[in-house]
């Protein structure tokens, strides 16, 4: 079944959703939130009017602690909102610095349920991973995130390892919180028309695909391997061991990693770590997984990184990974290139080309206004460049030129806007763009040479050619008896 089907909801149901609708409103609202919206250069005068209309009718004098009010605000409400905490909770230009501190306790150190729960859960799974597997378990949680919770534990060989265990109940929470996401955005495109080509119900049906195949942990166990495979041989980056023989689809055991968090600059500082090597791995991964491999890693959040003590990146969670075509690598390889050259007209023609643009669309108006919105981002000293930003800038032309929306750059462009959070959070000085552009533009070229698809098209295509000849010989056949 589809999960857009899945996520269809009943009529009856729509008088419900109003209420709740207003209701979580009011609860965010009040906490201030809109605050520090109301400084951002990304609203306009009237948009601005609005939020400060609603922050005098709903907010107290008291706007002190925002995050830690929205923070717990979001853990009431459920999973589906704490992933919406945990994305905002990266976003300083937008919320500040402060707030967006607050909100890290979204990322990993929320209320834990019990250990009793905790080992039931884990004798269901695997009735004799406790008693002939673990010499030791750890009642008290390591971390405690928006689905599952991580214990240790000791094996009899000595290893120690790390146990995640999904939350109770956690399948019908997440749901509940996206069926109800899926009600909202079907809503504003069926009373706001033109806001369909935003396409964000088909976001939010992408985003719930990848959020509830996260509850099942054998998937995530699976690309845990498959981000290994990709970087066997880069001794920079490593993925924790997979233990297969007690991993169920409620359980994962893994290697346990001892490092350190990679937003943690005083105790990397300490350790004597080099925070500009690390930026420049961090930068290399980030483009080796989109670009070279179409297969990343979709939860970049500081609390998913760790440095170990030779200094290696070492991610922890698996449960969200993207995944980009060919095609979709070469659109958005090209389209940073150009971004990055302002070259405005060759962004245009890359749109049209990919049958992204309606057709009475002026191209020199469309290339006007990107020169126009690119020009303060692209102009700004080296660590404040924010290509996302800038992607999302050009995402709000959307309705002004009717341009469709692409929903497999949704997963990426939140996964962009975290990478070049947290790098400008550890190195203000570096600008992860600048490093990976003749990254890009080498795999530019690589893509276009004419040997390497002639080869990419044979490794495709081997299984057909290896019967060529079978072919050929039943033709003779046939051709034999006439």
């Amino acid at each position: 079944m589809l999960i857009q089907q899945k996520l269809e909801y009943p009529i009856w149901k729509i008088p419900y959703f109003l209420i709740k609708s207003l209701l979580i409103f009011i609860k965010v609202t009040r906490t201030g939130i809109l605050t520090p919206l109301i400084e951002n250069k990304f609203f306009n005068k009237q948009t601005k009017l609005i939020l400060r209309t609603l922050n005098f009718i709903f907010v107290n004098n008291d706007q002190k602690e925002i995050g830690k009010k929205l923070s717990n605000v979001l853990i009431k409400l459920g999973p589906g909102y704490i992933k919406i905490g945990q994305a905002l909770s990266t976003r300083p230009d937008l919320l500040g610095k402060k707030t967006c501190d607050e909100l890290k306790i979204l990322q990993g150190k929320l209320k834990p349920f019990s250990y009793s729960i905790a080992r039931k859960i884990i004798q269901e799974e695997n009735e004799n991973f406790l008693q002939e597997s673990l010499a030791s378990f750890d009642e008290n949680p390591i971390a405690n995130a928006s689905v599952a919770q991580v214990h240790t534990g000791i094996l009899k060989n000595g290893i120690k390892v790390a146990i995640k265990i999904l939350k109770p109940n956690i399948h019908k929470h997440l749901f509940r919180d996206f069926t109800f996401f899926y009600w909202i955005t079907k809503s504003f495109e069926f009373c706001i028309p033109s806001i369909k080509r935003l396409k964000l119900s088909k976001n939010v049906e992408v985003l719930s695909e990848v959020s509830l195949n996260e509850l099942d942990l054998t998937l995530e166990a699976s690309a845990a391997d498959e981000l290994a495979e990709n970087f066997k041989n880069h001794h920079n980056y490593r993925v924790p061991k997979i233990y297969w023989e007690f991993t169920t689809k409620n359980m994962l055991v893994l290697e346990f990693i001892e490092g350190i968090r990679i937003d943690d600059l005083k105790t990397l500082n300490v350790s004597k770590h080099n925070i500009k090597k690390i930026t420049e791995i961090g930068t290399e991964v980030f483009f080796l997984q989109v670009f070279r491999d179409g297969f990343f890693h979709g939860d970049m959040h500081p609390g998913n990184i760790l440095i170990d003590k030779e200094g290696a990146l070492v991610p922890i969670d698996f449960g969200i990974m993207g995944r980009l075509s060919n095609k979709d690598r070469q659109f958005l390889a090209l389209l940073l290139t150009y971004l990055l050259n302002k070259n405005y007209k060759k962004v245009v023609e890359i749109h049209d080309e990919a049958n992204m643009l309606g057709n009475d669309v002026s191209h020199y108006r469309l290339a006007q206004e990107i020169r126009a919105i690119s020009t303060p981002i692209l102009n700004k000293p080296i660590g404040e460049v924010s290509l996302a930003k800038l992607l999302d800038q050009i995402l709000s032309l959307s309705k002004k030129f009717d341009i469709e929306v692409q929903p497999q750059f949704t997963l990426l462009q939140k996964n962009m806007l975290m990478a070049e959070g947290t790098t400008r959070q550890i190195n203000p000085n570096i600008n992860m763009w600048k490093l990976s552009r003749p990254l890009i533009d080498k795999w530019i070229i690589d893509t276009h040479d004419p040997f390497k698809v002639l080869e990419e098209w044979f490794h495709k295509n081997k299984i057909a050619l290896l019967k060529i000849p079978e072919i050929i010989n039943k033709i003779d056949e046939i051709l034999s008896k006439k």
